[in-house]
């Protein structure tokens, strides 16, 4: 039995990075596309643009996804918008998506959760029982070449007007993520573009209230998230599973 039990958890991490990579990839897609509307397709002339392009080649991001994503980004019919899930097991999921058929991809959505046992939320705002909103800015590095450290951060915060910060080291290289009321979003982004290269800032989602899932159940919900993830107009997926 422990040897099963091994087993299923590598299975569970193998999952859960598969549907990450899926998801990092979905979302440069996203910000690509997002950074050429704002300022065209030339990263010689567009350095948000460039900056994104090379955090995609260093997170190792296939190029063929990003030379779509540049040819996408032109499409400026492309809307943005969002689902509320209930999983099985209980769990709260919330996708949002980036698309030019609004239609398709919220039948993509249905037909994925018909799959897994899972049920499109009816109406809006059922997440905030799970959920608390937040502003996310995600910066890459100082623009005074000074390396990343936690002390200086801080400092930056705090005088950003940020709630809190840390230090996340999920992808290519480590990256500061500041946390802000939403209402604050836009202020706080701008007080951190001051002292640093900042790749996205959003309004994101964090779990209040967690479930926890038995084996059976956990496998189930990875393989709906996976199946979520995949669809290429998903751009975040967010999840309250302990």
């Amino acid at each position: 039995m422990a040897g099963h039990a091994k087993w299923q958890n590598v299975k569970h991490i193998k999952a859960e990075k598969d549907r990450q990579k899926t998801l990092l990839c979905n979302k440069y897609v996203y910000l690509i596309g997002l950074a050429v509307r704002e300022g065209g397709p030339d990263p010689k002339l567009n350095t948000k643009l460039s900056n994104i392009l090379e955090q995609a080649k260093k997170n190792n991001i296939p190029s063929t996804t990003i030379e779509n994503a540049l040819k996408r980004g032109g499409n400026k019919k492309n809307k943005y918008g969002s689902a509320e899930i209930l999983s099985p097991g209980g769990c709260i999921v919330i996708v949002e998506y980036e698309t030019d058929n609004i239609s398709t991809i919220r039948h993509e959505i249905k037909s994925v959760c018909k799959k897994h046992g899972a049920n499109v939320l009816s109406g809006e705002g059922r997440w905030r029982a799970v959920y608390e909103q937040k502003g996310i800015i995600k910066a890459i590095q100082r623009k005074d070449g000074e390396q990343i450290n936690t002390e200086k951060a801080l400092d930056d915060a705090i005088e950003a007007g940020a709630e809190e910060v840390s230090i996340k080291n999920d992808e290519a290289k480590p990256y500061l993520e500041f946390l802000c009321a939403p209402e604050d979003l836009n202020t706080v982004k701008k007080g951190i573009e001051q002292l640093y290269e900042v790749e996205e800032g959003y309004l994101g989602y964090l779990p209040t209230v967690t479930v926890q899932l038995d084996e059976e159940t956990n496998t189930i919900v990875d393989n709906f998230l996976e199946d979520l993830g995949n669809l290429s107009d998903i751009v975040r997926i967010y999840e309250n599973v302990q």
